[in-house]
């Protein structure tokens, strides 16, 4: 649709194992993702943002309103099982130059493990 993203790991407090920095970008590359994952050292982009959970998506457009944010989608446990697609509908509204439907959900996932 052409929309720039980036994947944001703010996991200060945990990031060995299946969430360091390398693993993550593993992941993202084996599953082909096209966009940058990048490091959020201290977690200030986090609490710039508000967010909560892994994820917690936020979707802005042309003139960096933001337009969408919280859940990608309504299952977090089941790709196969979900039945509404939050991100997608709203990407798709922006494309069209549409207000999305729903412009925000509950973030659905893990906490965002913060250094205290």
């Amino acid at each position: 649709m052409g929309i720039g993203m980036v994947l944001v790991n703010s996991n200060e407090a945990k990031r060995d194992n299946y969430d360091s920095m390398e693993a993550m970008q593993k992941h993202a590359k084996d599953e082909g993702y096209k966009m940058p994952y990048l490091l959020d050292k201290a977690h200030r982009v986090a609490d710039a943002f508000g967010a909560l959970k892994t994820p917690h998506v936020y979707l802005f457009d042309n003139t960096m309103a933001l337009v969408y944010r919280g859940s990608l989608d309504d299952n977090v446990s089941d790709a196969s099982a979900v039945e509404s697609n939050f991100i997608m509908d709203a990407m798709t509204s922006l494309n069209k130059g549409k207000a999305c439907d729903v412009a925000e959900t509950k973030a659905i996932g893990c906490s965002i493990k913060r250094m205290k």
